[in-house]
């Protein structure tokens, strides 16, 4: 099936005019791979991810933020982060920040979308998911993780580490998965259910992808 996979890497959509904001989007389409694009500007994703589901492609669709958060069992064991973050825990004051611009951020998305395809979309975060098989369009949420190594100069540049890493992974997402948590709180499920996107509250118990990539992207992104 056609498809299409965007990466964004969450920040501050709020900025002064004539400065840039901290927040970009890629788009990479898996037969063109050489043809990275992306923007600043929230609305422009919103409107080529619409297009995107409304010409019959699945969509991929990653943000740089934390999607899904443990809930421990014992309270001894609140405020850690999740398995394999290292340094850069959901609950570190970055993590939480970046996990509530994102809840934020993807709750408007997929609202859009929902006004501009209704419910005909399934939404999907289990790595099983994807590459899309069947004939309707899905979309698929995952967690981007740029951190370290793999950061670049701009938050565009982020985006496109992002959006390649999965495109590279994509044949075994699962294997590509190294940060897990027992008993996980969706949060991109949270916003689907909110948008109407979603009706399953099982979703809000499903992790979902997470790709972490050791290098930066150095290629040239043009503006879409």
């Amino acid at each position: 099936m056609n498809r299409a996979i965007y990466a964004v890497d969450v920040g501050s959509n709020r900025c002064k005019a004539g400065t840039t904001p901290n927040f970009a989007w890629v788009h990479i389409d898996p037969a063109d791979t050489g043809n990275v694009a992306g923007s600043t500007e929230i609305d422009g994703l919103a409107t080529y991810v619409i297009d995107d589901l409304q010409s019959g492609r699945s969509v991929a669709l990653g943000f740089e933020a934390p999607l899904f958060i443990p809930v421990p069992v014992e309270s001894s064991a609140l405020c850690y982060g999740r398995k394999n973050e290292k340094s850069r825990s959901f609950a570190a004051p970055a993590g939480l920040a970046v996990a509530t611009l994102g809840l934020h951020q993807a709750a408007w998305i997929l609202r859009r979308i929902v006004g501009s395809c209704g419910t005909s979309i399934r939404f999907e975060t289990r790595a099983t998911s994807w590459p899309p098989s069947g004939t309707l369009p899905i979309l698929f949420c995952w967690e981007a993780f740029v951190s370290e190594n793999a950061h670049g100069r701009t938050h565009i540049q982020d985006a496109a580490t992002a959006a390649l890493a999965f495109l590279a992974a994509e044949a075994d997402l699962a294997r590509a998965t190294t940060i897990a948590t027992e008993r996980p709180l969706s949060l991109i499920a949270t916003a689907a259910l909110w948008s109407g996107l979603a009706k399953d509250p099982v979703l809000l118990h499903q992790p979902t992808v997470v790709i972490r990539p050791s290098k930066p992207f150095m290629g040239n992104v043009r503006g879409a």
